[in-house]
């Protein structure tokens, strides 16, 4: 598996070398405990994936403009946290518009706690709006409904809009 992540990555770098590459998830969280435990959790589950993680969504979408990845995952808040200074670029709310302008067909997962709220998951889904392929799954999960979701999204389980959600 190999992985990279933001302060390895520079702009217009090659992919890294190989015969045949693997699928390539590019994985946003701003929160380091969930960047780190999902970048463990996918390469466990999924060892022929490169992974391109960040916690800086700006950053993020320069590498997304550069090259469409297989997958995106991404969280959907950067200020929901109390007593937070460091600035991880535009929310996913700002995102998910962008990807819908710009017609990506790649999946999108989005992962986030604040589904579990009322109306949360249902605002990012019209945010998201019907044009991308977009998932939509609520923190905390298992571990199986995380493999099965990002295995169909990568292409092992059929295509399309899927209105998928998981709580463990």
């Amino acid at each position: 598996m190999a992985r990279v992540n933001e302060r390895q990555l520079t702009p217009g770098a090659a992919e890294p070398p190989g015969p045949a590459r693997g699928p390539r998830i590019v994985f946003i969280d701003d929160e380091p405990w969930f960047g780190e435990f999902g970048e463990i959790l996918i390469a466990r589950l999924f060892p022929e994936v490169t992974i391109l993680a960040f916690r800086n969504r700006d950053t993020a979408w320069h590498e997304l403009q550069r090259s469409d990845p297989d997958l995106l995952i991404t969280d959907m808040n950067n200020d929901n946290v109390p007593g937070r200074t460091e600035s991880f670029g535009m929310s996913g709310w700002e995102l998910l518009p962008l990807l819908a302008r710009r017609q990506v067909r790649y999946p999108i997962l989005v992962v986030s706690g604040s589904f579990s709220m009322p109306g949360v998951e249902s605002r990012a889904r019209q945010c998201a709006g019907p044009e991308l392929n977009a998932s939509f799954l609520t923190k905390p999960f298992s571990e199986e409904h995380f493999r099965r979701e990002v295995t169909r999204l990568l292409g092992g389980g059929g295509g399309g809009r899927r209105a998928a959600r998981f709580r463990s």
